[in-house]
């Protein structure tokens, strides 16, 4: 079993990204490639990269914090655009970033397989209401914000690598918690990876060593998988294969 230490330690191998760097790994238009492995074998994975990806920091640390709190309609319009499989499809989301002390409004739309685009606005710290002015943007991109609700909080650990010779950022998201109310379920045995490129690139380093290491991709969507497990009564047939890995851990 993995812990804070292992990641640490192989963290501590990586380059530190610098602002230069980072300023060109914005990639708010991207491709996202996601795969759920064991805490273990993405640890083994991350090994192999220090030659090529470089750490960001988050405030002092390189394990950062993320608490995240997403919106949908009253009829759970962007949950089911997900759950359906449709083309266009979007999530809004308050993301608090703890270790910066910051908060963001995130509207995120994926318009195919090969394209996601996120914009944001600056968010008051922790807050987990929306504003007028933020419901009025949200308007304005999606026609849909004064209807807005809350539904599901994220909890979780990341870590976030910049490509130092491939426009790339690869993410890896540990200690999963969904909250939802009074209800609570935690998923300690995955470890979510994200490679988000501009443009696609299945050669790149971190694309390459994971095929060879069997990694398999998946559909995973953080706010759809709360949505499932908290909400029982839920249709959720094409989100079971998803929900099992989540459930069961990766060997």
């Amino acid at each position: 079993m993995t812990t804070t230490m292992d990641w640490t330690r192989c963290l501590a191998s990586f380059p530190l990204a610098t602002g230069d760097l980072l300023a060109t790994r914005e990639l708010r238009r991207r491709t996202d490639t996601k795969f759920v492995v064991s805490p273990d074998a993405a640890l083994s994975w991350l090994g192999g990269l220090n030659n090529d990806y470089a750490v960001l920091l988050a405030g002092d640390t390189r394990l950062a914090s993320y608490r995240t709190l997403y919106f949908d309609t009253p009829d759970l319009e962007f949950f089911h655009a997900h759950r359906r499989g449709r083309r266009v499809r979007q999530k809004v989301r308050v993301r608090h970033y703890p270790d910066r002390r910051l908060s963001m409004l995130e509207i995120k739309t994926r318009r195919s397989d090969l394209e996601s685009v996120k914009i944001s606005c600056e968010h008051p710290y922790g807050e987990s209401t929306l504003s007028a002015e933020e419901r009025a943007f949200l308007d304005r991109h999606l026609g849909c914000g004064q209807g807005l609700c809350r539904q599901v909080w994220t909890n979780f650990r990341r870590l976030t690598l910049l490509g130092i010779h491939s426009n790339e950022r690869v993410t890896i998201d540990l200690d999963l918690v969904v909250e939802r109310g009074h209800l609570r379920e935690t998923f300690p045995e995955v470890a979510i990876i994200e490679i988000k490129q501009r443009p696609f690139n299945r050669d790149s380093v971190a694309m390459s060593t994971l095929r060879a290491a069997h990694g398999r991709a998946e559909s995973m969507s953080k706010y759809c998988a709360a949505m499932a497990v908290l909400l029982p009564g839920l249709r959720v047939n094409r989100l079971l294969p998803d929900l099992r890995v989540l459930q069961r851990g990766v060997s």
